[in-house]
């Protein structure tokens, strides 16, 4: 699968999803290309402006997210679904998916997907924790 389609796929997925906190942001998908772990995490302290990165599993962040949501409420039900489905696709088609957060108050999620050779797609947003 060609890095155009990969994109695509994921922006998919992820269409209308958002990421609550104190604040909605919506997900976006970016191709950062080639990309080995030091060069993710310059990346990472380039886009949110600082070099303190924490590494999360990508299980527990999704199980964090989706436990979060109120099972009670219909957007945010739907919500829970569409990142079980986003967490279903990602291990279904990549070779590894970490997650990173970066920042304080405004901390920038960064969802690193490894495909078979090599390539980084980032699935990214934003939670607001005052």
């Amino acid at each position: 699968m060609g890095n155009e389609t990969i994109k695509n796929e994921l922006e998919r997925v992820t269409t209308r999803m958002v990421y609550i906190s104190e604040s909605d942001f919506e997900l976006d998908v970016q191709d950062w290309g080639e990309l080995d772990e030091t060069g993710i995490n310059k990346k990472i302290s380039q886009f949110s402006g600082t070099d303190k990165i924490e590494t999360v599993t990508s299980d527990a962040f999704f199980d964090k997210t989706i436990n979060s949501l109120d099972p009670a409420d219909e957007f945010a039900a739907s919500l829970g679904k569409q990142y079980e489905a986003l967490r279903t696709y990602l291990q279904n088609n990549f070779k590894e998916v970490k997650v990173y957060r970066s920042g304080k108050i405004q901390v920038h999620i960064f969802i690193a997907c490894i495909t078979e050779t090599g390539g980084c797609f980032v699935v990214h947003t934003i939670s607001v924790e005052t």
